[in-house]
């Protein structure tokens, strides 16, 4: 047998060698660099199998840990013995505490190394000086013939690598040099520390091992516990020191503890994120929030807001002027939603380049990637701090909750979900979002195709083969998409409602200054027979029911028209982006008319003849012309638009592109449509024609049936409105309209009904903000009483004080519910109670002599028809809610206090607060928890919880049972799985635990790849033209000009900061003629100048890295 071991030859390595001489020998000296208990756990067996065996480690070197790795160092400065004693615990714990060690065999073997430690048969040195030596002495049994010891010396450390895995050179001798060597060791070993010789170190050493590493046993409830400080432990908080409370005082407001902490808790968030989402909800002053963040950021930044609120810049005495400067931010600079263009340019012109901070009030508005504005606003927030104010960042789809992380957080590298690639996570999550969208709407449509698709995806969705839908697991996995959403915001966001703040022990006492929201008070309006009749057949012909009359929209949908669609496959049109868009115009433009409809007769009425007017005037065009034309650019833009101003808009351009006069326009994005490639022209014509015949028709009856005239639902308003005052005629009263229309329409009506004392804004906001604050902001210094009546749109819902205000009249029905909240948050202001109890009124039809219970029959099914109408655009019912009449009705009539529940992180607040003051010792020992310590309890099911900390605190979850093993669930589905009181006992791990233990670590270190995007999709139709470009090695491309088309390659794949406007800029990019290149290298040239040459290298120098760590794993078992 040779005397050498490198352990390539795998038949003798040293692990083998070493368990077959200990099974032989009665005392092992080994001098080694560091005692891994690794080692040792390579050698269990033959440990075990020997009952006699004295083993002496003397340690010549210490541990530490780098990035989770373990790593050897030499500690020359130790000069005492307790200092040495110290360190080396020190690095027994660290060495422990990793994954090296999270593994059943060390869990199994760890007591019986501490059993050798308790016997005195495994005695630890530790000596003075660093020694890098490995040594390895073997005392033999009397019974070996020819020699009673032998030494093994080399390169191998007492570790797995070292005695088996990885090459090594170590040579066995048996001969020469055992006595030198074992004097050697003797000599070190008797100049060395002891370490389990002194019983209060050995007792140390055991504890440090038993408590204070991976093995550490705890009970469920302690688990529980610990998981609730952990996740509370994330919002973390900075300090903010004195000046600001002065501030705070100087300008009249109150320094509220709910404010200051999201002051403190904002400035953590944006230390790691580069930004963060106020989204309090109305009225608790997220506007004075993110002034005293930025006051504390002490940087330059830009206010980007609606108009309204931008305040005037001389007097500075309302709005965000007259924010800034109580809180010192005078070189800041306030600008408006539509100057966007002008700010970016400015920017890109290097005139601002001291901007370090960007906050963007009214945030939601920007939700869309596939807009300029939006385009705008990403290249203005490029590398700086940003603070968006939202206050329905939920109220959204995956995609738009996307959009504004996408403005701070780089998509494809982000440290607020538990995998880097954020964008990949909501992809998902639009995915699922989709399909339990459709199944929810079309699981018992009449439509057996759509009932048919719905079942289609859902056994698609849920792995299955179902002949019917369950639409409870629907609803739940709704629910559970929600959860999870919230809980990748959630790092970055900081949103509380009003029952947080009366739930939370910290801040139940500022809440007073709130009044009490009561619920929402039903004002009918009667209309006769004829009357409702004619309501119900408006309904029909805006709706997508086929029947014999309904309104066509032809000219918002050309492409219908061009080709066959009815040919066409459902896949291909979906993937019609042109196709698409003019169908979402359509529906957009009939909605819309329906909710005018419902808002005001009067407002309808203008609707029509507008609407008839621009159909008259295509149809004139195109039949001189042959030719139609429609903006493309606008149909994108139109979403961001508000509703006042959309009809108005899209009335203008399609009047402006089809007009013999003006065919020299300067549009970029028209499509010129030929008639005689229509495949429909007749058709088209016809259906133009069909609609003017509809508008002409629906007028006549507006007029015959003297609806507007006579309005009778104004007439109830004002009657109404009247004994209001009269009973209390210090309540103002604000009525908010969804169109401008409607506020003309009523505006004469209520001034001459009330003596002008009415405010009407319709499209004047500018020259009235000193009227408005004047009579209705019980803050403002200069008070008035010339209006007790401010009628609006909701422009005035963002931003304003309105609390001088006492009801809030919803003269059309908000249907989205944030609406409700956003309008009634006006008046109701934490910085000044001015009514105990505020009033909402809601506006619903009736017929005439109706009693209250057929009254609101009545209303449930008129306001149902309009509901399925509007579709996806009313937000009224959750995804997992079935619509019903009655259910819509109630819904309506919620009070808007009860639309927001209590956070989670209230709930979780309170549940340890109660613990705290009910075990304040099992708390305060909670601090001294290792990490990747693990519990196992009884539950309802057979399931392991993996607790992972990364920025924020994150479940990998496996389900025994279940055919998906892994998966993430939310923070809020966990807290129910671990819930117990202090007496739930532990119970031993079960059988299947480890193998679900090492899935759920492994598989979120593997780094999440992104899924290659469809042909269609705007990343790979940019990917590919990039590629194209580059390759085409064209002589008027510069160098520059390559190497920023390969930045802007390595963005898309890699970061993900291009937003769906900015990719389909570059995917219509070509180089096929010499017109096409100088196009291509002027866009390219124009995105230089818009984003920057290097703005990549400094998104990547932004970037933070945050490891996973395990905190915590908790077994459920079935029993």
């Amino acid at each position: 047998m040779t005397n050498f071991i490198t352990n390539i030859n795998k038949d003798i390595t040293l692990k083998m060698r070493l368990e077959e001489l200990i099974s032989r020998s009665v005392e092992l000296k080994f001098l080694i660099g560091f005692f891994y208990f690794s080692g040792l756990d390579e050698l269990y067996k033959s440990l075990q199998n020997n009952k006699d065996v004295i083993i002496k480690i003397l340690v010549g070197l210490e541990v530490d840990e780098i990035n989770h790795q373990l790593i050897e160092y030499a500690d020359v400065s130790s000069n005492s013995n307790e200092k040495i004693f110290n360190n080396y615990i020190a690095s027994i714990k660290n060495s422990i505490n990793t994954d090296n060690f999270d593994e059943k065999d060390f869990y199994d073997q760890v007591s019986f190394f501490n059993d050798l430690i308790k016997q005195d048969r495994l005695i630890i040195r530790k000596t003075y000086s660093p020694n890098h030596a490995k040594l390895y002495i073997f005392k033999l049994n009397q019974d070996q013939v020819g020699r009673d010891r032998l030494f093994i010396t080399g390169s191998s450390n007492l570790t797995r690598p070292g005695l088996s895995d990885q090459a090594e050179f170590n040579v066995e001798i048996s001969d020469y040099g055992v006595d030198a060597a074992e004097q050697y060791f003797d000599e070190l070993w008797n100049r060395s520390i002891k370490i389990t010789e002194i019983p209060a170190k050995k007792n140390k050493l055991i504890e440090i091992i038993e408590k204070d590493t991976l093995v550490r046993k705890i009970t469920p409830f302690e688990a529980y516990a610990y998981v609730i400080k952990t996740y509370l432990d994330v919002f973390e908080k900075k300090y903010v020191g004195d000046t600001l409370e002065n501030i705070f005082i100087k300008n009249g407001y109150t320094p509220y503890k709910y404010q200051f902490d999201a002051i403190k808790q904002a400035l953590a968030i944006i230390e790691k994120n580069n930004g963060v989402i106020l989204a309090d909800v109305v009225g608790l002053g997220k506007t004075i929030i993110a002034c005293s963040v930025a006051y504390e950021l002490h940087k330059r930044g830009v206010i980007i807001c609606p108009p309204g609120l931008k305040g005037d810049i001389r007097y500075k005495d309302a709005g965000w002027n007259m924010y800034k400067e109580q809180f010192k931010l005078h070189d800041w600079e306030v600008w408006s939603l539509g100057e966007l263009d002008k700010l970016q340019e400015q920017m890109s012109k290097g005139n601002l380049k001291d901007i370090e901070v960007v906050i963007v009030d009214e945030a939601h508005r920007f939700r869309n990637q596939d807009t300029q504005s939006y385009e705008y606003l990403k290249n203005i927030c490029r590398g700086k701090i940003v603070i968006l104010l939202s206050a329905t960042p939920f109220n959204n789809s995956p995609g738009d909750i996307l959009s504004l992380l996408s403005l701070f957080i780089t998509p494809k590298n982000s440290s607020i979900s538990l995998d880097d690639n954020l964008a990949g996570k909501f992809r998902q999550f639009k995915y699922v979002f989709d399909m339990l969208g459709y199944i929810t709407k079309y699981y018992n449509s009449p439509d057996k195709d759509k009932r048919n698709n719905a079942l289609f995806k859902y056994n698609k969705l849920f792995n299955t083969d179902d002949r019917e839908i369950n639409m409870n697991l629907v609803k739940e996995s709704s629910k559970s998409l929600a959860k999870q959403i919230r809980d990748i915001i959630e790092p970055v966001i900081i949103r509380r409602n009003r029952l947080d703040l009366i739930n939370n022990t910290f801040y139940q006492n500022e809440i007073n200054s709130l009044s009490v929201v009561k619920d929402p008070q039903e004002w009918f309006y009667e209309l006769s027979k004829d009357q409702l009749n004619f309501y119900e057949n408006v309904i029909k012909y805006f709706s997508d029911f086929v029947g014999e009359r309904t309104f066509t929209g032809a000219i918002y949908k050309p492409a219908h028209y061009e080709k066959d669609f009815d040919k066409v496959s459902d896949k291909n049109k979906e993937e019609n982006f042109e196709f698409n868009s003019q169908v979402n115009l359509y529906n957009f433009i009939r909605r819309l008319l329906v909710r005018r409809f419902e808002s005001s007769f009067g407002s309808f009425e203008q609707s029509l003849k507008n609407l008839k007017k621009t159909n008259e005037n295509v149809l004139e065009f195109v039949k001189k012309t042959n030719k139609y034309i429609l903006d493309r650019d606008f149909i994108e833009k139109i979403h961001i638009l508000e509703p006042e101003d959309i009809e108005n808009e899209l009335i203008k351009r399609i009047e402006e592109l089809n007009n013999e006069n003006n065919k020299n326009n300067n549009n970029k994005t028209p499509k010129i449509y030929n008639l005689d490639d229509f495949d429909k022209k007749d058709e088209f014509l016809s259906d133009i024609q069909s609609d003017i015949s509809l508008f002409d028709d629906i007028l006549d009856e507006l007029k015959n049936l003297k609806l507007v005239g006579e309005d009778p639902k104004s007439k109830t308003l004002i009657k109404n409105i009247k004994k209001q005052l009269q009973d209390e005629p210090n309540r103002k009263i604000v009525i908010f309209t969804e169109y401008i229309d409607t506020v003309k329409h009523l505006s004469e009506r209520l001034n001459s009904a009330f003596n002008g004392r009415v405010l009407s804004i319709a499209g004047d906001m500018k020259s009235k903000i000193d009227d408005i604050n004047k009579n209705f902001d019980a803050t403002y210094k200069k008070q008035e009483n010339r209006y007790d009546i401010l009628l609006c749109t909701d422009k005035l819902s963002e931003g304003f004080n309105l609390n001088r205000a006492g009801m809030v009249i919803n003269y059309d029905i908000p249907w989205n519910p944030v609406r409700v909240i956003q309008r009634i948050g006006r008046i109701n202001r934490i910085s000044k109670k001015v009514f105990d109890e505020l009033y909402i009124v809601n506006f619903f039809p009736t017929e005439i002599g109706a009693n209250e219970m057929k009254s609101r029959e009545i209303a449930s099914i008129k306001m149902f028809h309009i509901h399925n109408i509007l579709g996806e655009d009313a937000k009224i019912f959750d995804i997992d809610e079935v619509p019903t009449p009655s259910n819509l009705y109630d819904k309506l009539k919620q009070n808007p206090d009860d639309l927001e529940k209590e956070s989670f992180y209230t709930k979780i607040l309170k549940e340890y607060e109660q613990i705290k003051n009910s075990y304040p010792d099992m708390i305060t020992s909670l601090d001294n928890l290792p990490r990747r310590i693990k519990v196992a309890k009884k539950g309802n099911e057979n399931e392991l919880l993996l607790f992972i900390k990364k920025f924020g605190l994150y479940i990998s979850y496996a389900n025994y049972s279940s055919n998906d093993k892994t998966t993430e669930i939310s923070m809020e589905d966990a807290f129910e799985k671990i819930n117990c009181n202090a007496n739930e006992k532990s119970i031993d791990l079960s059988g299947n635990f480890w193998n679900y233990y090492k899935e759920l670590k492994d598989i979120y270190d593997k780094k999440t790849i992104s899924t290659n995007p469809r042909e269609n999709d705007p990343e790979r139709k940019a990917i590919n033209t990039i590629n194209s470009l580059i390759n085409s090695k064209n002589y008027r491309f510069q160098q520059y000009h390559i190497d920023f088309l390969k930045m802007l390659k390595e963005d898309i794949i890699d970061y993900g900061t291009l937003p769906t406007k900015t990719l389909r800029r570059i995917a219509e990019m070509n180089c096929k003629s010499e017109n096409n290149i100088q196009k291509t290298i002027k866009e390219i040239e124009s995105l230089i100048s818009e984003m920057g040459s290097d703005y990549l290298e400094i998104e990547k120098k932004r970037l933070q890295s945050f490891n996973k760590e395990i905190i915590i794993a908790i077994e459920n078992q079935k029993i």
